[in-house]
């Protein structure tokens, strides 16, 4: 008599996540290391269905081949006919090639610094960085059984997960340890640094396996912060004769600190294929300690300073800020819990993976850099100019996708959140990613405690300012529906709002000192008792700011603004939005606090238009 053959749900999880990705000093690590663990959880998701297992996530009709553009969470789930023997021979198959995978890429980086490298420490500290969990259920029959099957499988790994049944890491005494994160020793011999393009170690800093994994291994060069920041620069520059030959005398001299190893050609920005650093004159001597060819790097800063000094300080490159984007879907696990068969749970991967790459595109199409779209998470560097109509499209595109996978509860389906930070590229990386994931949450969460009770928490967007030497300014709102450009500003979104003050920045319509001159009004209202003697004052006092000789804005144009102050500043509170605990007024000093905020954040947007139309035209 044939054992009826039982059908299990399989769960994987493969790390080190933090060690992968979050360990970073340089756009490089940052990007390869996300890349590398999508390479490695695709190789265990190859493997699972090359053993005839029915992926789930990712999704099953993904390409599944080695650098393919299909990017793999680094948590799997499959539906697989066996017992209990046939699922840990699965697992131990499944965690052999991801095995495999990392070690191919070690091997490259190895080749490349053999002669440096401490052989007996490379080998130990490869065979224990990969972090692979299995766990696996029975799949009863009836209904429900399978939503049961995955809620149970997902604790299962969750506990399996903290059963800590590895021993600790044995260091080396008095041996330096990695620059990135401090967690193993550095693999270099005597403190020797290898000659390899794109390293790039200042001098005292060391790197373990994984980090110099991260910095040498695969061809690919990824464009650094500082290229996205300069981007509407080049943008602008191909709008202007004289600055179009500037970009073509500035090539040899660039190609020039590429051969001394000071910078690296980048993939993409074709017009200027190169770091930002080789045109931001404050960060050449910081570049010079980093290269090998100091003299040949030497001359051509020289030279590309004098070509920059010929062109007017406001057509110059800007000091580089740029726009730190990450993105994460709301209501996605009641969305999941809501799925009753494998068969739709599939399609809602299907779905996650056109998202992610149609994600990919608009981050691409908006002139930035995807470090990582996967499912509903979207990680990317973005130009000032570009930073909002792309978190526009990503809002709208996920929207779009997951319209069908409404609450039973609340017909609500899935949204978008999305954090944006403006932050100068020559801060940590590391620092520029707590900021941007900072700004994620305020996004989600909202700003106070009564978002939650007022529903106006998740669907949100978040635009936070970090200027060098100055405090966080944050604006949120939840996404509001696209607008007609004549639509009055207190009913616009956050989004067209900001663009809206950022394009009169551009234009000189509104000077520079303005927000800071409405803060000072805040300084004076401060401490006022609210009511309509305040309400008038601030009223009469703002539209005064507005009315000066520099202010110089169409009588349509001034209308719209003061209609506005009149709605958000001043207790007139008959707004479409009123949900919005960012456009309701309050009646005080903290109306005037909050538009000063979005101006200030909509000046350094401001700043990226401008140069992306080619200066002072």
């Amino acid at each position: 008599m044939s054992q009826e053959v039982k059908s299990c749900l399989l769960q994987l999880s493969i790390g080190p996540v933090q060690e992968f990705i979050a360990a970073a000093r340089r756009t490089r690590d940052l990007w390869f290391g996300s890349f590398m663990l999508s390479e490695i959880s695709k190789a265990a998701a190859k493997a699972l269905k090359d053993a005839k297992a029915e992926l789930i996530f990712p999704e099953p009709d993904g390409d599944l081949n080695p650098k393919s553009e299909l990017n793999v969470a680094n948590v799997i789930l499959a539906r697989v006919h066996g017992g209990h023997a046939e699922m840990r021979a699965l697992s131990d198959k499944t965690r052999t090639a991801a095995v495999e995978r990392f070690k191919a890429f070690a091997d490259e980086a190895y080749k490349k610094a053999e002669r440096c490298i401490v052989k007996e420490r490379w080998d130990k500290q490869i065979e224990d960085v990969i972090e692979f969990y299995a766990a696996w259920t029975e799949i009863g029959t009836g209904e429900g059984a399978y939503k049961a099957a995955r809620q149970r499988v997902a604790r299962l790994l969750a506990a399996r997960k903290n059963l800590r049944d590895f021993l600790p890491y044995e260091g080396e005494f008095g041996v330096p340890k990695s620059s990135l994160d401090g967690l193993r020793e550095s693999v270099f011999r005597d403190g020797k640094v290898p000659a390899i393009a794109g390293l790039r170690l200042k001098e005292g800093e060391a790197l373990d396996s994984v980090g110099l994994i991260k910095r040498v291994a695969g061809d690919e060069r990824f464009p650094s912060v500082s290229r996205v920041a300069v981007d509407p620069w080049v943008r602008g520059a191909r709008e202007e004769t004289l600055r179009v030959e500037t970009l073509r005398e500035l090539t040899p001299h660039c190609e020039a600190l590429v051969k001394a190893g000071a910078i690296s050609r980048v993939r993409g920005g074709e017009a200027f294929p190169y770091e930002g650093t080789a045109v931001l004159l404050s960060r050449h001597a910081s570049m010079l300690a980093e290269c090998g060819d100091k003299e040949g790097a030497n001359a051509a800063c020289k030279a590309i300073a004098e070509i920059l000094s010929r062109l007017r300080p406001q057509d110059r490159p800007l000091e580089p800020y740029f726009a730190l984007l990450v993105a994460d879907g709301d209501r996605m696990g009641a969305a999941i819990s809501e799925i009753g068969d494998m068969e739709r749970h599939q399609k809602f991967s299907s779905t996650l993976s056109k998202f992610a790459g149609k994600a990919r595109e608009i981050v691409q199409e908006h002139s930035g850099v995807c470090v990582y779209t996967g499912g509903d998470d979207v990680l990317a560097f973005l130009p000032l100019d570009t930073c909002l109509p792309c978190a526009r499209e990503l809002h709208d595109a996920f929207g779009e996708l997951l319209k069908d996978y409404k609450s039973i509860k609340d017909q609500r389906a899935p949204t978008l959140s999305v954090g944006i930070s403006i932050g100068h590229a020559m801060e940590d990386l590391e620092d520029l990613l707590a900021f941007g994931r900072e700004a994620e949450k305020v996004a989600k969460k909202g700003v106070g405690e009564g978002s939650l009770k007022a529903k106006t928490d998740r669907n949100g967007l978040a635009v936070v300012v970090r200027s060098r030497g100055s405090g966080a300014v944050v604006v949120r709102e939840q996404w509001g529906d696209r607008a007609e450009e004549t639509r009055a500003l207190a009913k616009v979104s956050l989004d067209e709002r900001l663009h809206y003050w950022a394009r009169l920045f551009a234009d000189g319509a509104i000077p520079n000192k303005f927000p800071y001159e409405l803060r000072e009004n805040v300084e004076f209202y401060r401490g006022w008792e609210a009511g309509d003697v305040l309400k008038a004052a601030m009223q009469d006092d703002i539209k005064r700011i507005f009315r000066r000789k520099d202010v110089n804005l169409s009588d349509k144009e001034r209308n719209r603004v003061e209609t506005y102050i009149d709605a958000a500043l001043c207790g007139s509170c008959q707004i479409d939005r009123l949900q919005n605990e960012l456009v309701i007024s309050r009646g005080d000093a903290r109306d005037i606090d909050r538009l000063s905020d979005e101006l200030l954040i909509a000046q350094w947007i401001g700043f990226g238009v401008r140069q992306a139309k080619g200066g002072d035209r």
